[in-house]
């Protein structure tokens, strides 16, 4: 009971740090570092390690509160050497692991640097927590990559692999085009399969006016699907003039788990010409966490995540396999 009301105080419970009872000690002592400048966490870091095996007996989610901390003060290399610290001790050894596990969820890097660890101390015959948190790490693409060798020595199946299921694909010609968009308003702002749809009409020729607003309004009236796969068509039917409106509209959706990656399809779609996103779209691969998710677990949310990060360097490579490469400097005089 003393535990939950000292939980339910919040920062109020920094004052508690003297407290009789380890877990109340230790939710006290992680309101203050939350708050202490950095020339205090090394010693609120010894603390809290000094209590973990008590406090752990009445918080059962310790790991997660401990690495919400971290993270909220963005300690995220010294959140790894925190797990290394824990994993090294039998007795703090399933601490190690939660803590682990969260790190992977809030921090792309952490499963690269964490899975060996986790293997080294899982060995052949792995706790429960041990287990949970490599299942974890091993959703992450990088981690597989560099440590696939090492998960191959014990027996663990890694986190199954989540693809997603490509759409049916449905053939057009100019004709079947015409009439199935001329049954349609030209307010829309939905259409199934409007790449093969408006793909046949612009290789067949332009677009009557009718077409055109339509294209228009399902490009630029609402976000979602249906505008980033008509963005590259309306570039194709508008050329180059309409690009920087184009990226506008399409930059901002990026980092959105519901919608971002049929924004880097779109990007992608455009090749050399979505130079000017680049920017945008290395920041997204560059990023240290991972982007805002909700999900119905957080193994879950991490796996958005890496989707998104997955479809952003696909979409990377595309703009780049189309970059128009720079002419040579011309000779030095002699």
């Amino acid at each position: 009971m003393r535990t939950v009301l000292a939980r339910a105080l919040g920062p109020a419970a920094a004052h508690l740090t003297d407290d009789g009872l380890a877990s109340v000690r230790f939710l006290a002592r992680l309101e203050t570092l939350r708050a202490a400048p950095p020339s205090r966490w090394p010693s609120l870091d010894a603390a809290l390690l000094d209590d973990v095996r008590a406090a752990a007996r009445h918080l059962k989610d310790l790991g997660h509160v401990w690495g919400q901390a971290l993270y909220g003060l963005r300690r995220e290399h010294d959140t790894y050497a925190l797990v290394a610290c824990l994993l090294a001790d039998p007795a703090t050894r399933d601490i190690g692991a939660d803590l682990a596990r969260e790190a992977c969820h809030d921090w792309r890097m952490a499963p690269v640097r964490l899975l060996p660890l986790l293997l080294e101390h899982r060995g052949q015959r792995g706790t429960p927590a041990l287990d949970v948190a490599l299942t974890t790490a091993s959703i992450s693409e990088a981690a597989l990559r560099t440590h696939g060798a090492l998960l191959a020595e014990v027996p663990f199946a890694p986190s199954p692999r989540h693809r997603p299921i490509p759409a049916t694909a449905r053939a057009y010609d100019s004709a079947s085009a015409a009439v199935l968009l001329a049954a349609k308003p030209v307010g829309i702002t939905r259409l199934a399969h409007a790449p093969e749809i408006f793909g046949a009409l612009l290789d067949a020729g332009p677009l009557t006016f009718r077409q055109a607003a339509q294209l228009y309004n399902l490009t630029f009236r609402r976000p979602g699907r249906s505008q980033a796969e008509c963005a590259p068509l309306w570039l194709r039917h508008a050329g180059p003039s309409a690009l920087s409106r184009l990226l506008a509209l399409m930059t901002p959706h990026l980092t959105d788990y519901a919608i971002g990656s049929h924004y880097l399809a779109g990007l992608a779609r455009m090749g050399s010409h979505a130079q000017p996103a680049m920017p945008a779209v290395t920041a997204l691969i560059d990023r240290r966490t991972r982007i805002p998710v909700n999900d119905s677990t957080r193994d879950a949310e991490m796996r958005l995540d890496e989707s998104i990060l997955t479809a952003a360097l696909s979409t990377r490579r595309a703009i780049l396999a189309h970059a128009v490469a720079p002419p040579p400097a011309p000779p030095s005089p002699p």
